[in-house]
């Protein structure tokens, strides 16, 4: 079954404090080290945070893991015990993970990363004289965690695979600081629409903190960001290298956000040894997202779309078209087709576009809304017409083909749930045709979306004795 279909706007809190500390770097892979350091200075305030953990400094998806228990604690009324109550399936819900069992596996495994680290953090302010006093305070961010979960074999140490049990409880005392900064409402209201869309884990873990760092104390969002490209290095958790590389390991993260429409542009400049790195944000007068989509779509780098898309707004449809017109028409491949659509919109004394292939001009902000709308709905009328074709398909198969599409699928969502001996009952009913493996995936995965999978075991359970 697809996934539902996510809100267009969910709001998320951030605590903004521990976002702009840098606790966990954007990057996703990192040395065993189990002591860190990060010191660094961004606009006039600097940070000094001291790591200790046993399973290694946080990471990439843990990210996305605090963000998850931030927003539930805070939807939860933010209880004076500090204790939040949960279910690993509505954790990994709200840390965007999808719904399978390696990310059980990935979400036990970043809950203890996050319990076992603990940090001296260290504010500085320079005096008259030169010298630097320190204020220190020891942090964790999680005290203690009640959990099930579950291996495939009776020694829980013989399966490093272990996995959280989805629908069990799931209890996790936060930090005294964070639960208290939260209570507080020192925080940042992050777009879970963009999280949402954002991709790939640095990039999340970087909106978040430029978020944090473009809060002016006032409230009031800054238009930019700057900082020296070694402080910002050690802001984000990034391992030491030349400046080169630094900006080799946030590009892929830069393009995304500006992708996006969070980010207009990302600028360095300065020497060696003084290279500083500017964010520039998105306003009111920077391009549509849509056009800017249109535009990567076709081949146009980021940053070159933005631009183009901000410059040309009332002819980026126009341009496409013609690529169109020119890919149907060219005997061979266009090599550059985004170097096309630039010169098309730069030059455009040099070409020429027959009228009935002129679209009509941009529409104004509702139109445009509307045809994104009638463009998401045929590509999920598109998708539910692929499900169900893919579907007869598996129908069509052998029973031991279809068991051997659906048995993965299967053990995640039953293998826990039935008894002793029901699994190998079920194997033996799907590959002999008792029962159809393709219709129980369907079935399974409908009533695990509505939270009544325990009724569709009992059920199959019935099923099974049936055909004993």
């Amino acid at each position: 079954m697809r996934p539902a279909k996510k809100p267009n706007q969910v709001t998320l809190l951030d605590e903004r404090n521990i976002a702009r500390l840098g606790i966990v770097s954007i990057q996703t892979r990192l040395s065993s080290e189990t002591r860190w350091t990060s010191e660094f200075q961004i606009a006039d305030r600097r940070f000094r945070v001291e790591g200790r953990s046993a399973d290694g400094r946080p990471r990439g998806g843990d990210t996305n893991v605090i963000l998850g228990i931030e927003t539930l604690f805070a939807q939860k009324g933010m209880p004076e015990d500090n204790w939040l109550h949960t279910s690993a399936y509505e954790l990994r819900e709200a840390s965007f993970l999808v719904n399978n069992g390696k990310n059980y596996h990935r979400l036990r495994e970043s809950l203890l990363r996050l319990w076992s680290t603990g940090f001296i953090v260290s504010e500085g302010w320079v005096a008259d004289t030169g010298r630097t006093t320190w204020a220190n305070q020891t942090l964790r961010l999680i005290d203690r965690i009640t959990y099930w979960d579950q291996s495939e074999g009776a020694d829980p140490d013989a399966d490093r695979a272990r996995q959280l049990v989805p629908d069990a409880t799931l209890s996790i005392k936060l930090g005294d600081q964070l639960a208290a900064s939260i209570r507080a409402g020192y925080t940042q209201a992050l777009d879970g629409r963009l999280l949402h869309q954002i991709e790939q884990p640095p990039a999340r873990a970087l909106y978040r903190l430029l978020e944090a760092h473009r809060y002016r104390e006032t409230g009031v969002r800054a238009d930019s960001v700057t900082a020296g490209l070694d402080d910002w290095r050690a802001a984000c958790g990034i391992s030491e290298g030349k400046p080169s590389r630094v900006i080799r390991t946030l590009e892929e993260a830069h393009q995304e956000l500006i992708a996006q429409g969070y980010l207009e542009s990302v600028e360095t400049d300065g020497g060696r040894g003084t290279t500083q790195i500017t964010y520039r944000f998105r306003t009111e007068d920077t391009p549509d997202p849509a056009l800017v989509q249109a535009l990567r779509e076709a081949g146009v780098s980021a940053p070159r779309a933005n631009v183009l898309a901000k410059q040309y707004p009332d002819r980026v449809e126009e341009a496409i078209a013609f690529l169109r017109l020119r890919r149907s028409s060219s005997p061979t491949p266009i090599r550059n087709p985004g170097g096309l659509i630039a010169d098309f919109l730069e030059h455009p004394e040099k070409y020429t576009l027959p009228e009935d292939t002129v679209p009509a001009p941009h529409a104004d902000a509702e139109e445009t809304r509307a045809r994104q709308e009638r463009q998401q709905e045929a590509q999920e009328r598109a998708a539910q017409q692929q499900f169900e074709e893919e579907q007869q398909v598996l129908l069509a198969l052998p029973p031991g083909g279809q068991w051997e599409a659906a048995e993965a699928t299967l053990r995640t969502l039953l293998r826990r749930r039935l008894r002793e001996g029901e699994w190998s009952a079920l194997e033996t009913a799907c590959k002999t045709g008792t029962l159809s493996a393709t219709s129980l995936v369907r079935e399974a995965s409908t009533h695990a979306a509505r939270g009544a999978l325990p009724e569709f075991v009992k059920g199959l359970r019935e099923r099974l004795g049936e055909g004993a």
